[in-house]
């Protein structure tokens, strides 16, 4: 059981989110960081033809896309949905800073349906080269 809370005493969060959530439950699940690779190990959303590997040229909203796939497979593996999140974390290459905030934070939340918790970091760069996007997640279920 989860019990999203927001006290009085503070600013309402930005987003669609509460400052706190309450879990009772019998299993946690700890999502690894996913990045944009497809089931064949592919990086997706990059320009093939791009030999200097421009992030201009790559698709962010493909890479979230598969992100949040990987992270909903491996939630699904592990007996649980998307609506058993408790905290999602997004670490975002900070040269896509402005794209993510507003292509990419749509994209995100369209697939997950559910609002939750969580922290977007931007970094300067993630172990592949090519991935604009990480998410690492935790998931509580009864």
């Amino acid at each position: 059981m989860k019990e999203r809370i927001v006290p009085d005493t503070m600013a309402k969060p930005v987003g669609e989110y509460s400052h706190a959530t309450k879990v009772t439950a019998k299993q946690l699940i700890f999502i690894a960081g996913q990045v944009p690779i497809d089931k064949d190990g592919n990086v997706v959303g990059v320009d093939r033809n791009d030999k200097l590997r421009n992030h201009q040229t790559i698709d962010l909203a493909a890479q979230v896309r598969q992100t949040m796939l990987n992270v909903k497979a491996a939630l699904e593996a592990a007996g649980a949905s998307f609506s058993d999140l408790v905290r999602v974390d997004t670490f975002v290459v900070a040269s896509a800073m402005n794209e993510y905030r507003t292509i990419g934070v749509k994209t995100k939340h369209e697939i997950l349906g559910v609002r939750v918790g969580g922290a977007t970091v931007f970094v300067a760069g993630l172990m592949i080269p090519e991935a604009l996007i990480e998410i690492s997640a935790v998931a509580a279920i009864d």
